[in-house]
């Protein structure tokens, strides 16, 4: 088995990732140059997209022509979906009109209905040994028409079952199917712990991967989100080794991703068979950073929970791909069933998306494609002295070509807090302290850990119990932080005589001048360190914020022209300020320069702005797309 698995390892890694030549037939792959970026029909590629919530093959309500056409009106050339395995149900994480929750009779799934009543859903049971053809029929179509509008297509093999009215209605739950296959918990489905489950599931991968293998314009993505804790590695291990074995006999390879986290992550003992490494909600864009030792793309293919507006997603991606990033995909919302070309704003989902926000994005494909990037590095020292609130993220050709972006971080802020204070237990004998709390939390009673759980998760209560004495005051310390969306933080406990109550102020005081409550302290971001931007008495720890909401007071928003400087070689350059919500030239000049730090001012600009700056201005001048730019470089290297 493991020589089987290095073997099929290193047929991946010579076939599939790297196509030496540029064969323009080929599949999307790694760039042989640069292998942070795609090389796909010939041509280096970044992919960027604002896309609907996955549901375009497995819903026959969506009319994903009308959907593409949207996307390539802008320019996109990106679309996650989902392989129909996994569904949600109407009101699923408060997503209006939600394009993966279909209507029973309009749920395409890989598997066709048998004529046994008596699923779930109220429909017939799945078989899962027999296909739905009419199923692969929409998908192939589905990826044809991505390819004629030039849109790369992540297949989505597998999710996790967040919610266990998601499992009641998958065809792998044994209610569900007339196989007898599934008759499992939700944990346990993606684990490889029941055979009989496990070879549904490679069936399936090897269907698809089959089905799917004439086409250039996708990769697979082996599980969503698998962090959540439904899903180990080993089984995204051995789908990995399935779809790279079923592709061993075919014609194309196909690259290969995992999702790695939301926001960031180390990424330790990548899988050789895996190409492109996807995070979730990368704000700031450290997960690029931070993994400088993998070989392949690092992507940012979900956003969402910061609020509605664009800039909140349009920042993400400017910043994500500044950083070195490969791959942008923002959740779009204003895709409904209903409207399938994007154009829905009343919904109330957890995130943002609109057709100016996908025109945004298509101005940051563009900016980027003007680059020849592929030779290009984040290096964010080049910019240095920036304005107070300011912050800067850039792409570096030393000498030659420098993209920069510049930006003022507004809504949706992450956050921190500590609560402290002298606790009087009212009376002696065992007390029970319940947090409840999204996102994480720890608690401390007198330096005995209570409560501990740090993780990213909704609204959730942790218990721990610990004995007291009336009369023998204690200190509690109470940790928290807020990641992505919604915020709730609430302290309880439950009495020796049973009472269960929020803890009152009148048996917390502050340490040192003894008033009432708890001494809290907030911090900016996800983080307890540093000095805290907000410190005040509050009289318990009973709250919950929503989205885009903070304790931390207002920043104040900056408007104006930003004077900083950028660290360039000696010679001549042309600067061009670019408008990030129109495309537009607001400002040009020319550099000459002397060699070192080099004082620009902006044009005015509020909430962000983008910075072009290219040598030999009279080679490139005029020259808006990549190819353009590598053809003068070539010149100039004669």
């Amino acid at each position: 088995m493991i020589l089987r698995f290095v073997a099929a390892s290193l047929a991946v890694l010579l076939l599939a990732t790297v196509v030496p030549g540029g064969d323009e037939s080929a599949p999307l792959a790694l760039h042989p140059d640069n292998p942070r970026y795609f090389l796909f029909r010939g041509e280096p590629a970044v992919l960027v997209t604002s896309g609907e919530h996955y549901g375009a093959v497995l819903n026959r309500d969506v009319d994903y022509v009308r959907y593409l056409d949207a996307l390539a009106g802008d320019g996109l050339n990106h679309t996650r979906t989902f392989s129909g395995v996994y569904r949600e149900v109407a009101g699923s994480f408060g997503i209006t009109e939600n394009t993966l929750a279909p209507k029973p009779d309009r749920y395409a799934a890989p598997w066709a209905r048998s004529e046994t009543p008596g699923a779930l859903d109220g429909e017939s049971k799945f078989d899962l040994e027999t296909w739905d053809e009419s199923y692969f029929r929409r998908l192939k179509d589905f990826v044809t028409q991505a390819s004629e509008r030039g849109i790369v297509v992540e297949m989505n093999l597998f999710c996790p079952l967040y919610q266990e009215e998601m499992w009641e209605v998958s065809p792998m739950n044994a209610s569900n199917n007339v196989n007898g296959v599934g008759a499992v918990g939700r944990d346990e489905v993606y684990t490889l712990a029941h055979d009989d489950l496990t070879a549904v599931q490679e069936r399936l991968a090897r269907k698809i991967v089959t089905e799917l293998n004439p086409f250039d314009n996708l990769y697979f993505e082996i599980t969503n989100e698998p962090y959540q804790g439904t899903v180990t590695r080993e089984f995204e291990d051995r789908i990995a080794q399935v779809v790279a074995e079923a592709e061993a006999g075919l014609p194309n390879r196909h690259l290969i991703s995992m999702n790695i986290a939301n926001r960031s992550k180390v990424i330790e003992n990548p899988n050789p068979l895996v190409s492109i490494f996807n995070f979730h909600y990368a704000i700031p864009p450290e997960a690029v950073a931070m993994n400088g030792h993998v070989r392949g793309v690092i992507g940012d293919n979900e956003t969402g929970f910061e609020g509605r507006e664009d800039v909140l997603y349009r920042s993400e991606g400017w910043a994500f791909l500044m950083a070195g990033g490969g791959l942008y995909s923002s959740l779009d919302y204003s895709f409904t069933v209903a409207h399938p070309d994007g154009t829905f704003l009343g919904y109330e989902s957890p995130g943002g998306g609109s057709p100016a926000l996908r025109g945004q994005l298509g101005i940051l494909k563009r900016f980027v494609e003007g680059f020849d990037y592929v030779r290009m590095a984040p290096d964010r020292a080049v910019v240095s002295g920036l304005p107070e609130g300011l912050e800067a993220w850039a792409l570096v050709e030393p000498g030659q070509q420098y993209a920069a972006y510049v930006l003022e971080r507004v809504g949706g802020r992450s956050f921190a807090a500590r609560w402290t204070a002298r606790l009087d237990p009212p009376a002696t004998g065992e007390y029970t302290f319940t947090t409840v709390s999204d996102d994480g939390v720890r608690l401390w009673i007198d330096d005995r850990l209570v409560v501990e759980n740090w993780t990213d998760h909704g609204s959730t209560a942790d218990s721990g119990r610990v004995k007291l004495s009336a009369g023998e005051p204690v200190t509690l310390r109470l940790d928290f932080y807020q990641g992505r969306g919604r915020a709730e933080a609430r302290l309880r406990w439950t009495l020796p005589d049973g009472v269960t109550e929020v803890v009152p102020s009148d048996r917390l005081s502050v340490a040192g001048d003894g008033a009432p409550g708890l001494k809290a302290e907030y911090f900016e971001g996800p983080v307890l360190e540093g000095e805290p931007a907000l410190v005040r008495t509050e009289a318990t720890v009973d709250f919950e914020w929503e989205v885009g909401e903070s304790p931390l007071p207002p920043r104040p928003r900056w408007s104006g022209p930003a004077t900083f400087t950028l660290d360039l070689p000696e010679g001549l350059y042309r600067a061009e300020w670019i408008d990030t919500r129109t495309g537009e030239v607001a400002k040009s000049e020319d550099l000459e320069h002397s060699g070192g730090p080099r004082t620009v001012v902006s044009p005015p600009f509020e909430e962000d702005v983008a910075l072009a700056v290219r040598a030999n201005p009279v080679l490139v001048e005029d020259q808006p797309h990549g190819r353009q730019a590598r053809e003068l470089r070539r010149d100039r290297s004669r």
